[in-house]
């Protein structure tokens, strides 16, 4: 399982190996660009699930 951070659920994701590390690059990225990040969390058997929006 792994993470992934989008502007919108159409942008290309970054990847993240923890839900730590994707909470912190998300809030960088709020305050640099001054909008809402989207977390998701990826799995090979369940596929993909928004966890949380940064704002």
């Amino acid at each position: 399982m792994f993470y992934e951070l989008r502007d919108h659920p159409d942008d290309l994701p970054i990847r993240c190996e923890t839900l730590a590390e994707a909470k912190r690059r998300a809030r960088i990225r709020v305050e640099r660009f001054g909008f809402s990040v989207l977390i998701y969390e990826v799995s090979p058997f369940t596929g993909e699930k928004l966890l949380e929006e940064i704002g």
